[in-house]
């Protein structure tokens, strides 16, 4: 029965109709956009970036006044590969505008094409073909886009901070969009702190100064609690008993809010409401499937960065105390650089004058560990 499956998105980006929240950061997008501003958009991993840049992209489409192109840029290591993502990106368009674009590049003779054979086939046959002319004209597509039809294009660039592995991406992509401010938005998104920074704070580099900045915060709890209560009862189940710990749990976190739901409703029968064993469970499961990933997560960390963690976790009213730094054998100003290392990976962030989390199962294993709920001769303990 449809109403007997899991109503809980947690591992991939969702639908834009079941995006949870972010009307208000979705207007100001669209907002800046349509003004042909550019935007740094930016976020913890697993804050549902992708998810809003897809709902946004989505309103735009319905709106007709934007052409909207999402290019997922993760991983990328080349300009092969950042060619090819453009191309596939234009290829998820369709109407007017997909066969305006497929004879823009037809023009190119190029090898670009929004069918089967583009320029993914052509770099497999051939090499050594140079991509940066095909990446050129792909580059230059809004320009071309706006005098075919009149229509702006919105470019949102996904895990922008990937391209800082690609050469001089930011330079080449910087000596065509400086010029496309009347025919084209575009929307930089990542999750690295560190690295957006250094793309777009840093004096001297070819973005410095080029985005508006929007940052993605957590979600209100009482967003959450309604988002679970619907889906709960939307599939004959309750959740009213134990939402106030799922919430405190999930502090505001969006992924880690809804797999705490997914795992929940997994333990609740149809016609009936969760109750604190039903949660305990569901909390249970939940930290034996993330226990593998924040192991591996800690192993990869500088032996600093773990101690300011375990401080932070031990003593979150007063991490660089001495207090605090003496439980984890640690000087200051170790502290602080270790403490700014872990803000540019985002595994910590500055809230209300509080260096916190971002993720609260993180903090949740550790503290764990820290207490000898888990073992082994590497155990943070």
């Amino acid at each position: 029965m449809a109403g007997d499956i899991n109503p809980f998105v947690y591992s991939r980006p969702v639908a834009p109709e079941d995006v949870l929240g972010r009307e208000p950061e979705i207007r100001q997008l669209l907002s800046l956009a349509g003004g042909g501003h550019y935007v740094r958009l930016y976020a913890p991993r697993r804050f549902g970036k992708t998810s809003l840049l897809r709902k946004a992209l989505a309103e735009a489409e319905r709106g007709g006044e934007l052409v909207p192109v999402l290019v997922d840029l993760y991983g990328v290591l080349s300009y092969a590969d950042v060619t090819i993502r453009i191309e596939r990106a234009y290829a998820h368009l369709h109407g007017p505008i997909r066969k305006t674009i497929e004879s823009i590049l037809r023009t190119t003779g190029l090898g670009l094409s929004l069918g089967a054979p583009g320029i993914s086939v052509k770099l497999q046959l051939e090499p050594r073909t140079d991509p940066l002319p095909a990446l050129h004209a792909l580059l230059d597509l809004p320009e071309r886009v706006a005098e075919r039809s009149g229509s702006r294009v919105l470019v949102a660039l996904d895990e922008f901070q990937d391209i800082v592995k690609v050469g001089d991406f930011d330079k080449l992509l910087r000596s065509h969009i400086q010029h496309q401010g009347e025919v084209a938005s575009y929307i930089f998104c990542g999750s690295e702190p560190g690295m957006m920074r250094e793309l777009f704070d840093v004096k001297g580099r070819p973005l410095y100064g080029q985005a508006e900045p929007l940052r993605l915060g957590r979600l209100p709890d009482d967003e959450i609690a309604a988002y679970i209560a619907e889906r709960f009862a939307r599939t004959r189940r309750g959740a009213d008993r134990v939402l106030d710990a799922l919430l405190a749990t999930a502090r505001g976190h969006p992924q880690r809010a809804m797999l705490l739901a997914h795992r929940l409703w997994d333990e609740v029968a149809r016609g009936k409401a969760a109750d604190e064993d039903d949660w305990q469970a569901a909390l249970a499961r939940t930290r034996n499937q993330v226990a593998a990933e924040f192991d591996a997560l800690w192993r990869g960390l500088e032996a600093n960065e773990q101690r300011a963690l375990r401080a932070v976790a031990l003593f979150p009213e007063a991490p660089y105390g001495a207090r605090a730094l003496g439980a984890v054998d640690l000087k200051k100003s170790g502290a602080h650089y270790a403490v700014r290392s872990l803000l540019a990976k985002g595994e910590l962030e500055e809230e209300n004058g509080r260096t916190v989390f971002v993720d609260p199962l993180f903090e949740l294993w550790l503290s764990n560990v820290q207490q000898g709920g888990a073992g082994g001769e590497d155990a943070p303990v």
